[in-house]
């Protein structure tokens, strides 16, 4: 059975429960498999983590990274605060997990910045991917998408329930407890990864928007390099990555867009969201 295709189908991403049945029947195999391999197949085959600011394109970043030449996709993904739960896991078994992707894989995932999880990258030669987003837009996607599209979520009924945007837009602004805090505590812990020589970080505005294809070279010439080799036709994978890329595929995508969390607010509110924001904002280099 081809999962990689499975997972695209048009069901199979509308249902969360389906998806990670799909990752868990994988999982065995790719137990296995990892059991059997040693460093030297990472060497020239090195798994691709697409992490980000949840929100902020981690989807469309993996349409990117599936369309690269000798990539498989098991549908896997890692987080330090899982959905469902909110628990935080610690570091030392995020790096068993990040230490278990196979070679050749990408996934998405949430990872905090650490010592521990940059161990466990370069442990795997993985090429690592962060792509980020204008944390006002961050928040304002949040609050919906945790309302109306994430019905798994811890936080969904506690945003459910509210019976206004503005009331679930301070709920995703001020938090509700240790699991689910507020806003900068939930945003800055992935900020460190701004400064990380081994990260590609990419701008969402930037990959979406008039600056895709320079974007795209850059994954193109990190991923060829990683792999030692050259892209046979470096126009034609371009072009071959600009394709692959379709929001309407993306179970988590509502509008995308940038400099949309302006919409609905008076002057008020907007400034009042930007100074709450301001420490998150500076962090990850807006205004």
């Amino acid at each position: 059975m081809n999962f990689g295709r499975l997972a695209d189908h048009p069901s199979v991403r509308k249902s969360p429960v389906l998806r990670k049945g799909i990752a868990l029947l994988r999982r065995p195999a790719a137990a296995l498999e990892r059991r059997a391999v040693g460093p030297e197949a990472y060497a020239n085959c090195p798994p691709l983590f697409v992490n980000s600011l949840p929100k902020s394109g981690t989807h469309l970043l993996l349409q990117v990274t599936r369309a690269l030449p000798g990539v498989r996709y098991l549908n896997r993904f890692i987080a330090t605060s899982p959905s469902i739960t909110q628990r935080e896991r610690a570091p030392d078994e995020l790096a068993r997990r990040i230490s278990a992707v196979l070679p050749s894989e990408t996934l998405g995932c949430h990872l905090y910045c650490s010592a521990e999880a940059k161990a466990a990258l370069q442990g795997i030669n993985a090429l690592h991917l962060f792509i980020y987003r204008d944390p006002r837009d961050v928040i304002v996607s949040e609050a919906y998408y945790l309302s109306e599209m994430n019905r798994w979520h811890r936080m969904h009924k506690h945003f459910a329930k509210l019976g206004n945007d503005r009331d679930r837009l301070q709920l995703a602004l001020n938090g509700l407890d240790r699991r689910y805090p507020e806003c900068n505590s939930r945003l800055l812990p992935y900020s460190g990864w701004l400064q990380d020589p081994d990260t590609l970080a990419i701008r969402y505005e930037d990959i979406s928007g008039a600056g895709r294809d320079s974007q795209l070279l850059r994954i193109i010439d990190a991923y060829t390099a990683r792999t030692g080799g050259m892209a046979e036709d470096r126009s034609a994978l371009l072009q071959a990555l600009k394709t692959a890329i379709d929001p309407g595929k993306s179970h988590t995508f509502r509008r995308g867009g940038t400099g949309k969390w302006r919409q609905g607010l008076s002057d008020a509110e907007a400034r009042a969201l930007t100074e709450q924001l301001r420490p998150s904002l500076e962090a990850f280099g807006y205004h």
